[in-house]
């Protein structure tokens, strides 16, 4: 048995070095949530499994469809993602059931999704689908309990891109996916160039590092 476990070493050695690195389950979408478009009144919750929040009465009074203030929570265990929400105040909060452990994301609509790991580690992505500006917030609970922000779109954008914050994002991100210790992301300039970011797990800093991929034009 020594001798078998000693093969495979050298073998992860020999081919990449990286057979115990993390793995990443690929994302899967767990809700909705964000400002109520319609009329612009109250915050929207789809697909959470618990919600208690007060509806958004003040311009209709029998509103059922969108809440004022409250927390929801989607999924269960230690690995659910808990929305605060507070209308009156523009505030959306994701993170842990404590409000103190938690991160701001003023994104209009936002298309959660869930990233599970081999290790303590569990990811969301925050996808902002409103508008012209496509982009992802992705925060992620450590082994610790805490949340972090991890990657901020708009911040790659103007690494990258020498966008500056103001005015339109001259660049939109799309169809986030998974590949061992790796997430892609594509994006896409506004004259139509794309390509991916990769934002590699370095699991002795705890964070991931980041790399562009070659572009290459949209055909139509």
């Amino acid at each position: 048995m020594r001798k078998f476990w000693g093969l495979i070493m050298f073998v992860c050695l020999l081919f990449s070095g990286n057979c115990f690195a993390m793995q990443f389950s690929q994302p899967v979408e767990i809700g909705i949530t964000g400002y109520q478009q319609a009329g612009g009144t109250g915050v929207m919750i789809k697909g959470a499994t618990y919600n208690n929040g007060s509806y958004y009465t003040k311009l209709k009074k029998n509103n059922r469809n969108s809440y004022e203030k409250g927390v929801a929570r989607y999924g269960n265990g230690k690995d659910a993602l808990y929305v605060h929400y507070n209308f009156g105040k523009d505030d959306l909060r994701f993170g842990g059931k404590d409000i103190e452990n938690t991160i701001a994301n003023d994104y209009l609509i936002i298309q959660m999704y869930k990233i599970n790991s081999d290790e303590q580690i569990t990811l969301y992505p925050l996808y902002n689908t409103y508008g012209p500006e496509l982009n992802y917030i992705i925060i992620g609970r450590r082994s610790d309990g805490r949340f972090v922000k991890y990657i901020d779109t708009n911040e790659i954008t103007k690494r990258y891109f020498g966008w500056n914050g103001e005015n339109i994002s001259p660049i939109v991100y799309r169809n986030i996916s998974t590949q061992g210790d790796t997430l892609i992301i594509e994006y896409q300039k506004r004259n139509g160039i794309k390509g991916n970011f990769y934002f590699k797990w370095d699991d002795k800093a705890q964070w991931f590092s980041v790399k562009q991929g070659s572009e290459e034009m949209v055909r139509s």
